[in-house]
This record gives structure tokens, sequence and C-alpha cells, in this order.
């Protein structure tokens, strides 16, 4: 047992303490909120009063992929083909199938073995003191606001648990602020059979004479009849006052969340770090790491959740078996990205398979998603005004030496509209493809009323010499079908029109295809300069973070005082300095390419590392301070009054958590660095002054 206690004040600012400690706060903040709730003196087992997590499923539950699935198309059994009657012998499918019964059989006793090993290696090994380590909890009873059934709460985790539960092993006691009773049932065979009836007697001993003033039955007195020893019978020893301070949590223990800012937990097969918001530069807040085994080493997967970023980025969940990162986003982003689903492969970022959700109502040009992929990329939109709702480019596998900016030579582009009221369905294009490299055009109108077939029409591209002002038709080179009934055919000078009006539409669609991969090739750049410089956003009501964000303000109306003629501020260029040393070239050669990529590279591992040697000194300063500060008080304990020794404490203990703070931020900074410097690395790589490597 205990032997102090502190008050729920005290430990709310310590923010630790035993489970006595604990389980009294917890229990004073129930009642406080209208709850009844006990705190109960007993037994329990090794994982519990350890706070060993490492047998209990995480609860945090996996992110499920939202997938879209096809409907299936019911057919009309009426018109469905009836097929052929199998002449299969009956002697061979019975060796099949008893073939298939034993291999069924054998996975099912292999799936048995496998389940026993598991459920082997994770059952609690033997603990000598089983049954006599003592602990405390709560028990929430079933009065005041609580309409559930009474169950247990383990403080050190918040868990709740029945009342039938093997975690505990008996109890010895449980009080509150009106009472304190003593078990008198018998707990060797467990907590099953207790009767948590407060009022019996013959269970349960209190201690103050009487029950509580809710549980006593006052008698009805009638008016002037006032009897001196029936008011005394009615008087009770009564629970006196608490003499602890009143709890007021401070805002920067509410902001701090966990001791010293963060917390790691051990669950079952998962890892779960928590940290308190702006503890870490990157915002992650919590990183939960999921491994396929009982003693973690294989990772499956890493989610991750940040605050407070300034590109919006809020989860990131990675596969390592599929080696699929998935980003999701709030919305706020300038380009209004809400999910980024990409694989790690180390090839071109262009050449990897991704697929890029948008919020198409805050786009003007109505984009949803993009799927992009080494030979395909593919667009949806909505609500767009010339009902354009599909488009998917197909790339050439072989490059072309005239293609320039080496760019990827497009084979065919495949556009689909959905339809418009306001025309006649046979004039309104349902699919439209451009066959660059055999130089063919197919248009399909949408299906009339009543219609089984659609109006069709196909072109062959003149040749090049022959385009032009001067172009001439030539009715060999187009063929079509029309699906209305007594339609006259098309005479040669609307099919040259539409053949005109096509040619013009296709050179559109392939400037708007070349310029929808500079925004993805912008985007890509971005997302690297993100993850490689990582930005957090400050509310102006942060108490603890707006003192440094209003000097940055103060810089930042300064340089916009400076600077004021400009209302969008342009992107930082990282090679710029570089650059500006040779004088600025609107193009580098290949030898001065490589060097600006060198310097940029080793100055920015310079950097990283400078970092590093900065925290390492902080800590080592902030070290000595703090055992400077102890020997202090270990020399001068005895001679100090209460207040001095109430600021020593509370100097040391922001030390701590200052020291904390600093070998946190190393730990991710190390851990980091090799993405920050492979981000910079593909920042550089994809810079547009620096092409000539890639020739």
């Amino acid at each position: 047992m205990p032997r102090h206690l502190y008050s729920p004040h005290t430990t709310f600012l310590r923010q630790s303490g035993h489970s006595f400690e604990i389980a009294t706060a917890l229990c004073s903040l129930l009642i406080g909120q209208g709850y009844e709730a006990y705190v109960v003196s007993g037994y329990a087992i090794k994982d519990v009063t350890l706070r060993i997590m490492c047998r209990v499923v995480c609860p945090y539950p996996p992110t499920s992929e939202e997938e879209t699935k096809e409907e299936a198309i019911e057919e009309d059994e009426k018109y469905k083909i009836v097929t052929p009657k199998g002449l299969e012998s009956k002697f061979l499918a019975m060796m099949k199938q008893r073939e298939l019964d034993q291999l069924k059989e054998e996975e099912e006793k292999q799936a048995q073995l496998e389940l026993e090993k598991i459920m082997e290696e994770e059952k609690r090994h033997f603990d000598e003191l089983e049954g006599r380590r003592i602990h405390a909890w709560i028990l929430l009873g079933a009065g005041g606001r609580n309409n559930e059934p009474m169950v247990f709460i383990e403080p050190s985790t918040g868990m709740s648990h029945p009342l039938e539960t093997d975690l505990y092993c008996g109890i010895e006691s449980l009080w509150n602020n009106e009472n304190y009773w003593v078990n008198l049932q018998d707990c060797s065979h467990g907590l099953n059979k207790l009767n948590y009836d407060l009022t019996d007697t013959t269970n349960w001993e209190h201690l103050l004479v009487g029950e509580p003033i809710k549980w006593r039955q006052q008698k009805a007195a009638e008016i002037g009849d006032e009897d001196i020893d029936d008011m005394f019978d009615e008087k009770h020893l009564d629970v006196p006052y608490p003499w602890s301070t009143k709890i007021n949590i401070p805002n920067e223990v509410l902001k701090r969340r966990f001791p010293e800012g963060s917390k790691v937990t051990q669950y079952k097969r998962t890892l779960v770090e928590e940290y308190a918001p702006y503890v870490l530069d990157d915002g992650l807040v919590q990183k939960i790491t999921r491994y396929t085994d009982f003693n973690c080493t294989i990772v499956e997967s890493v989610e991750e959740k940040y605050e407070n970023r300034h590109d919006k980025l809020i989860r990131t969940i990675f596969d390592t078996k599929t080696n699929r990162m998935t980003e999701y986003f709030c919305p706020g982003r300038e380009d209004s990205v809400v999910k980024h689903i990409y694989y790690k492969t180390g090839d071109d970022d262009m050449e990897i398979k991704r697929i890029i959700f948008f919020n198409s109502k805050a786009r003007f040009d109505g984009l949803s998603m993009i799927e992009i992929d080494a030979n395909l990329l593919t667009e949806h939109y909505c609500d767009r005004e010339d009902k354009l709702y599909y488009r998917q480019v197909v790339y050439d596998r072989v490059m072309s030496s005239l293609n320039e900016a080496n760019r990827r030579p497009i084979q065919r582009i495949v556009q689909k509209f959905t339809r418009n009221e306001d025309i006649s369905a046979y004039n309104d294009l349902s699919r439209r493809e451009f066959n660059i490299k055999d130089r063919e055009i197919y248009l399909k109108y949408h299906y009339g009323k009543d219609n089984i077939t659609a109006s069709t029409r196909n072109f062959i591209k003149p040749p090049i010499s022959e385009m032009g002002e001067g172009m001439t038709f030539r009715p060999e080179l187009t063929t079509g079908y029309q699906a209305q009934i007594g339609a006259k055919p098309p005479r040669q000078l609307q099919l040259f029109l539409l053949l005109e009006q096509q040619l013009k539409d296709e050179k559109e669609v392939i400037d708007s295809i070349r310029d929808f991969e500079n925004q993805i090739s912008e985007f890509l750049l971005q997302r690297a300069h993100e993850m490689a410089f990582t930005k957090l956003d400050v509310s102006i009501y942060n108490r603890e973070q707006n003192q440094s964000y209003r000097e940055r303000m103060l810089e930042q109306e300064e340089k916009q005082r400076l600077y004021k003629e400009k209302e969008v501020e342009e992107e930082v260029d990282y090679l710029s300095p570089y650059l500006a040393r040779l004088g600025n070239p609107s193009y580098l050669n290949y030898k001065q390419a490589l060097e600006v990529k060198y310097q940029c590279l080793t100055e920015f591992k310079e950097l990283l590392v400078n970092r590093a040697n900065d925290i390492q000194k902080q800590f080592e300063i902030t070290s000595e301070k703090a055992q400077v500060m102890q020997l202090w008080y270990t020399e001068n304990h005895e001679n100090l009054t209460s207040d001095e020794e109430a600021n020593y404490f509370k100097e040391v203990n922001d030390l701590i958590f200052f020291l904390r703070t600093l070998e946190i931020r190393l730990s991710r900074h190390k851990e980091l660095s090799y993405l920050r410097y492979e981000a910079m690395e593909e920042y550089v790589n994809n810079h547009p002054m620096l092409e000539a490597l890639n020739e």
C-alpha cells in the first residue's frame, strides 16, 4: 500500500502517480460530473498493475480503404443462354471432390495448429505473485448520469471492463466522498459472484455510522410535532469536506496532453506513439505501426496523423506489402486535393502509378479524380458545361526523337460526354477518340429515343502536306452510320466543316493535356518541397505558441510593406542562390547543372547536420542547468520556504519537459533526415533548369 496520497489537483499537475492517486483523481472528476463512482482497493494481475498492454487489442482499428464496387447487372432469365450439360464422369468427379476434401481438411488442421501456436505465444506467463499485487481502479455505478450497467474502469488506460473480468483478482474495500465500505465477501474464486449492493451489511461493512443522505429514509413529521429523540436518531456522522485544493488544470497542462508531451504504448501487434501538438516540427500527433507477428518485428503498415500542417495533410497510411502510400488532406489546399495514392518504387514520378482525388466543387474545371500509370492518364470530371465526364490519354511506349521537351508521345485520346438535352441525340456526342498514331478520328453519338443503335462517324486525317488553310476534303476518307430512320445523308460541306472542327478540337485537347501534365509535375514538385520543409500553422488564439508566432507575423508584415506591390508572393526557388552565382543563365549545360546539383545537395546535407548538432548542444546545456539546480536544492532544501520550493519544482519540471522535447526532436530529426534529403534530391532532379542531366 502507498504511504502517501497526493491530491487530485497535484496529480493532474504532475501528470503521473501510482494507481491510488490516478484512481482518486478520475473518481473525483466522475463524481463532479454527476456519476456514481467509487475507488476500489484490491488486487489485479501483473499486466494491469504494470500497465503491460502487449496483450490488449489496439483501440484504434485499421482505417478501411474505400473501394468503388461495380453493381452487378441482373440478366433477364428469359433470354439467358442455356449452357449444355457437362459430360463429366461421376467417378472422376467423386475422386476430385475427395482430393479437395482432403486438402480442405489439411488446411483446417494447419490453421488450427497455427491458432494454437498463436494462443500459446500470446497467453500470460506464470506469475508467482498472482492475486497479491495491490492495485486501485474505479467502480462506475448504475446511478447518476450512467444509464448502463455497472462496470470497472481502469484509470491507467481509461478502458472499461465488465464486472466478470479476470483482470482483477479481489476487492478489499471501496470508497468515495460519502463513505468507506469494506468487502466481507470471499474473492478466492474471482469477482464473478460478488454482490455490489452496498446497503447489504452482510456483504459490505461501512466505516461511518449511517448511510449516505440519498439512501436515508425520512419519516413524515406532522406540523408542530417535533421529537428530540427522532431528530438525534436521524443525525449521522458525515464525511468531512475535502482538505485538498480544488482541481484546476492549467491550459498549458491540457495542451501538453501527455507526460512530457509524448506517450508510447505497445498494444497487441501494434505500437502507438502519441505526441502533443507542436512538439514535433512536422506536426505529427499520432503514429500507429502495425505488425504481423506478436513480437513486433515485421511491419505491416504505418498510419500517421498530423495537425496544424500548412499543406493541410491530416493522415497518411503506408502499406509495406504493396509499398502503397495514401495521403489525406483537409479542405483548404489551393489545388483542392483531398486524397493522394501512390506507390513508392523509386522510379520517375510521372511513371509511378498514382491516383489523386480532388474536391470537384472547389475547382473551376470540375476535376474529381485522375489516375496516372506508366502508359495511361485518366481524368474524371463532374458537372461540366461541355458535358465531359471522362478523358483517357494512352501514351506510346516508344519515345519519339522528334518529341520536344522529352514528353511522352500520345497514341490516342478518348473522351466521353453525358447527354445534353438541349440538342438532338443524333447530334450529341457520346464518345470521341483521337487516334494520333494512326491519324484517325472516331465519333459516336448518343442513342435516340427507342433506338438500339447509335450514329457513328469516322475520319481519316489527310496527309500533313495537305493540311492547313488550303485543305481539301475527300469523301473516301470518311465513313459513317446514321441511326435516325429517314434522315438524309450529310452533304460534303457538312462533313468538311465537321472534320475541320474535330481537327481544331484535337489540337486544343492536346494542348490541354500538355498543360495538365505540367500541373501534375508542379503538384509533385510542390509535394516534395512540402515534405522536405514542413511548416505548421499557429492559431492567433494559441497562447503557448503565439509568442514566436507574433514575432514572425511582425517580420511578415515588414516584408509585406516592402513588397506590397506584389499581390502574390513568389514561390521560393531553392536553386536561385546557385543560379545567381552563375549569372542567372537561361540554360545550363551538363557540367553547370551537375555543379549546381552537387552544391545544393551538399549544403542541404550540412544544414541537416548542423541542425542536429544544435539540438544536441541545447540538450547538453539544459542538462547541465538541471544538474546544477538539483545540486543547489540538495544543499539548501532544508532552508527553503514553501513558495521557493514550489518555484523550484516548477522550473525543474519545465526543464525536464524541455529536455524530453529536445530528445524527441533529435530522434525525429534523425529519422526524417534521410527522407528530407531524398525529397530535396527529388526536388532538384525535377527542376526545369537541370533538364540537361536527363538528356
